[in-house]
């Protein structure tokens, strides 16, 4: 705590002197500075790996569908996107800008790569060593298996999913992320892999037995509805300056401070929302899929030839 205070102490003495001396405006910011060429590398090297996954698995007849593919495809360009300029520079000067982000890190992307369900695909654009040597004993390891069971249970894939989002959003933390490049790189990591986890869980496509029930897991997307509507709702309404980081580095656009807060906890509350929502409903209607598709039991075709009978 002792920490914290005086992080909260010597940003507000940044932020009333970089106010002081520029108004609290960046008066000039090359929205494509700093571009990571390792994060363009690593984007091409996913995209390479999982096409040849895909290519692999083709040739021994088991063909991957379109809308996968493309749910693939557009979930790790869409990541690629809100970690580079120029939204990543935008990021640094309008706190709005940083929530746009972090939906698309937390919510948008992790859902379309969950529903892409690559797994199978990733691990046959593996080389054949890799998988031997490498990934198979990995698989295998009983405590990996063991945390791989907590990281997409319901409650603990949800509970991490909010709370990290909690704790990088209170604000001793959250300025830090603006004013360290390293410790904002971190961050989106953290978001990053706790939405998988989730999203996974949410997604599951094995179905029943071999994944959560299809009723728990909507109770457990719809569970993280309530805290997300209340952490965005809070910044929205909240008169106080929570983020002075953005008076150091500086607002562009001659965006007030009330109104780039504003705008933020907006998109925490209703689009990040409706995000969740949304998923809920994915998982309802794959939930209504597969019970139409069960076979009936032998007591539901008694019930069904019932009425004929009489």
């Amino acid at each position: 705590m002792r920490f914290c205070r005086s992080t909260a102490a010597a940003l507000a003495l940044l932020a009333a002197s970089a106010a002081f001396a520029r108004g609290g405006q960046a008066h000039s910011v090359d929205l494509m500075e700093g571009w990571a060429w390792w994060i363009t590398a690593i984007t091409v090297v996913v995209i390479v790996w999982y096409a040849a996954g895909v290519r692999r698995r083709a040739r021994h007849g088991r063909r991957e569908s379109l809308w996968r593919q493309i749910a693939f495809y557009s979930g790790v360009l869409i990541l690629h996107f809100a970690v580079e300029p120029p939204l990543d520079v935008l990021e640094d000067h309008l706190f709005s800008a940083h929530m746009f982000q972090h939906m698309i890190i937390r919510v948008v992307g992790p859902m379309l790569l969950a529903l892409s369900v690559p797994l199978a695909n990733l691990i046959a654009g593996l080389p054949r060593p890799l998988r031997t040597y490498g990934l198979k004993p990995l698989v295998s390891s009983r405590p990996l298996q063991k945390l791989w069971n907590v990281l997409v249970h319901p409650f603990w894939s949800a509970f991490l999913w909010m709370a990290a989002f909690y704790v990088w959003q209170w604000p001793p933390y959250f300025n830090m992320t603006v004013l360290h490049e390293g410790i904002d790189d971190f961050q989106h990591i953290v978001l990053l892999i706790t939405a998988l986890f989730f999203w996974w869980m949410a997604f599951d496509p094995r179905g029943r037995p071999g994944a959560v029930r299809y009723g728990i897991r909507v109770l457990a997307v719809l569970a993280t509805l309530f805290p997300n509507i209340l952490i965005g709702a809070y910044i929205t309404f909240t008169h106080h300056d929570l983020y002075p980081a953005y008076d150091v580095t500086g607002r562009v656009w001659g965006i007030s401070r009330a109104l780039d807060q504003q705008i933020g906890g907006l998109l925490i509350w209703i689009p990040g929302s409706m995000m969740t929502v949304i998923g809920a409903l994915v998982v309802f209607a794959r939930w209504i899929r597969d019970e139409s598709a069960r076979p009936l039991s032998y007591q539901q075709k008694r019930r069904r030839e019932a009425p004929g009978r009489g």
